[in-house]
């Protein structure tokens, strides 16, 4: 089965039959139909592009934080 993110906006391929459950009662997770191939390409692009987004911020951060600690 697959599954939505409705934050994330990623689609999952769940098969384990416990976690299915488990996504179908909650409200962050909405089943849906298989992804085509092309669909599958350009989440996974929009995915990397997220991952370099949030790598770039948390290395910001953790310059901010060396500075902030050489000061004092």
């Amino acid at each position: 089965m697959w599954f939505l993110n409705q934050e994330t906006g990623c689609t999952w391929e769940v098969t384990d039959q416990e976690l299915i459950l488990r996504l179908q009662a909650s409200g962050h997770y909405e089943q849906v139909e298989e992804p085509k191939q092309e669909e599958a390409k350009q989440e996974a692009a929009q995915t990397k592009v997220q991952a370099t987004k949030s790598m770039k911020r948390t290395e910001k951060e953790q310059v901010k934080e060396v500075q902030e600690t050489a000061h004092e």
